[in-house]
């Protein structure tokens, strides 16, 4: 009797690690299957003429459209977030690709115990469409968000990390630019109800060193949806990939006047395809 209880028990731990295993496998096929559509996107035009100076003189800078063809940028990086101010930033590994010819970029990104992936989560903005999904151990569904106003932080997001992809700046003309008398420069992605909107600030040396935006969605302490002023920050400008991009950044939101940052991090890898 005895060993057919162990018998049952050890089938049952079968089971459920192959539904595990599964599970993980399907949820990073839908990264793959997001980052496909990324790549699939429109043939490049040429690049733009109507781009206020300084800012297609910082694309330029990067080393913007010395290769022709680019479709998507792929990166990786080592960073660290803070979801709750003061609960400590906790340390991940990230890939991302990012459209170059038409909006759009996918976000994976993963935190391991050794060899044991013990979060998984994925940002996307495909398609027009937003998500974002974090499943424990790959594969059991924490939380899951799209559609609505999670459409625009998404758009909002494309265009705050045009800095790490040069050549949709050049390329992707459903962004809309302007100069404004600030001295910033605003991106714009027409959506309805609302536009997607951030403004960029330049140094003296013509770098992309700050983005802000007035009205990101965000989660407030009941888990209602509130919108925040959001405040990025871009530094260490080098070489990677044959590309010239900020290498460091950070990203949080205002509250009460004061900046709380939820991501840092350091690209690692990069290629243009």
């Amino acid at each position: 009797m005895l060993s057919r209880v162990l018998i049952g028990v050890l089938l049952v731990g079968v089971l459920a690690w192959a539904v595990h295993l599964w599970a993980a496998w399907q949820f990073r096929g839908v990264a793959r299957g997001l980052a496909e559509q990324v790549v699939q996107g429109p043939a490049p035009a040429g690049a733009r003429d109507d781009l206020p100076a300084p800012i297609a003189a910082f694309a330029r800078r990067g080393m913007a459209g010395t290769e022709p063809g680019r479709r998507v940028v792929r990166l990786t990086q080592a960073a660290e977030m803070e979801l709750t101010p003061g609960a400590g930033w906790q340390p991940l590994e990230a890939r991302q690709a990012i459209g170059l010819t038409a909006p759009g970029f996918v976000w994976e990104a993963w935190q391991s115990l050794g060899p044991v992936v013990t979060l998984r989560v994925v940002d996307a903005y495909v398609a027009g469409r937003g998500l974002l999904e974090a499943r424990v151990m790959g594969s059991l569904r924490v939380a899951r968000v799209e559609g609505g106003e999670m459409n625009r932080g998404e758009a909002m997001r494309y265009l705050a990390e045009l800095p790490w992809a040069p050549e949709a700046i050049l390329l992707n003309r459903a962004i809309g630019w302007r100069m404004l008398e600030s001295g910033e420069i605003e991106a714009r992605l027409e959506m309805a109800p609302r536009d997607a909107v951030v403004r960029f600030t330049l140094d003296e040396a013509g770098d992309v060193v700050e983005m802000r935006a007035e009205d990101r969605p965000a989660t407030g302490p009941g888990g209602e949806t509130v919108l925040r002023p959001w405040l990025g920050r871009f530094s260490d400008f080098g070489e990677i990939g044959g590309r010239r991009i900020p290498i460091r950044g950070e990203v949080g939101y205002v509250v009460n006047g004061v900046f709380q940052p939820y991501w840092r991090g350091r690209v690692t890898g990069y290629v243009t395809e």
